[in-house]
């Protein structure tokens, strides 16, 4: 299951000010490793100016569901005001993990700066899924198989 929330950003909000706004909604009392969210604001806040969580969300999993937040922008977002829904559930209590998305030639780099200053966070090319999805897409996927056949024979 997955629960999507969407954050207004520019030119309602800074970047700076959207990630801020992300932070505080997947974070509680009980959240494990909050200093690695902060530690990376300068990357984070790079996708979020080039607009890429506006068609492929920023993920976080971890406690409870998956979240999947996407940010709103120019009229999106002057429409949408600064409300958003809190979640009922904190997804970065225990071990939890987050990805976003990014420019193809910027995946390395941030992946690199990310591993030393926030390691449960990494970035993916925008175009494509992230490899943790793709893989656990094909374990389910894999684990399940309907007999399409048997449903006519009945």
């Amino acid at each position: 299951m997955k629960i999507r929330r969407d954050v207004a950003s520019i030119p309602l909000r800074s970047a700076k000010d959207t990630w801020r706004v992300i932070i505080d909604l997947v974070t509680g009392a009980d959240t494990v490793d909050r200093k690695q969210l902060e530690e990376a604001a300068s990357i984070m806040e790079s996708l979020i100016t080039d607009e890429h969580p506006s068609s492929v969300p920023i993920v976080f999993k971890g406690s409870g569901p998956r979240i999947v937040i996407y940010c709103l922008y120019n009229e999106d977002a002057m429409e949408a005001g600064l409300d958003v829904d809190p979640l009922t559930t904190n997804p970065t209590a225990c071990n939890w993990r987050a990805t976003a998305p990014c420019e193809a030639e910027d995946t390395d780099w941030m992946n690199r700066a990310l591993k030393t200053r926030a390691p449960r966070i990494t970035v993916h090319d925008a175009n494509e899924a992230p490899k943790e999805e793709e893989s656990s897409e094909a374990k389910s996927s894999a684990a399940f198989e309907i007999d399409w056949g048997a449903l006519v024979k009945s």
